[in-house]
């Protein structure tokens, strides 16, 4: 729990499951259906004044259509990560800010240039554990941030937040 700006934040789970990711349809699209699904189960499950809710996927480097989400294990953070080391791909995040019934949302992209990893990085990538319910298998913010950097668009998107939410938040 943190005191911020007057609000006392407190991070919870929605106890829903998770809408599934739709293939074949613009990851922007995918992030929008998942981030609804988040928002109905936030308005029936939560009763602070104020809720946000976010959903982040990163776009396959080779599939705009495909997205990558979180792995379940090391093998698929392994893979995920060689499939984007040395490469740029886009990340998308959708926001909510909800109060009652009145919503606000924003969905956003940012793109991501890795570092060609060699086994050393992934290795000590992997054993770190920082993929663990992370989009893409990698947290930015964590031991990534040494081979990774957004080269178009804002770091809080690719952190998993649009940014507007941070002005909106006051306001709100």
């Amino acid at each position: 729990m943190l005191e911020a700006q007057g609000y006392e934040v407190i991070q919870l789970p929605l106890r829903a499951s998770e809408r599934p990711h739709r293939h074949g349809i613009p990851i922007s699209e995918q992030v929008e259906h998942t981030l609804l699904g988040k928002i109905e189960a936030a308005q029936r499950e939560c009763s602070a004044p104020v809720i946000i809710v976010a959903d982040t996927l990163v776009e396959d480097p080779d599939d705009p259509l495909h997205p990558i989400g979180k792995p379940q294990n090391r093998r698929e953070a392994l893979t995920m990560l060689l499939r984007l080391s040395g490469r740029n791909h886009r990340v998308w995040s959708g926001t909510a800010l909800i109060r009652g019934n009145e919503i606000e949302s924003w969905i956003e992209s940012a793109t991501v240039s890795f570092d060609s990893l060699d086994d050393d990085m992934l290795e000590a990538l992997i054993v770190s554990d920082s993929w663990r319910g992370k989009a893409g298998g990698y947290d930015l913010a964590g031991p990534m941030g040494g081979y990774a950097r957004v080269v178009e668009g804002a770091e809080e998107t690719v952190l998993g937040f649009a940014p507007q939410i941070f002005s909106h938040l006051e306001s709100f």
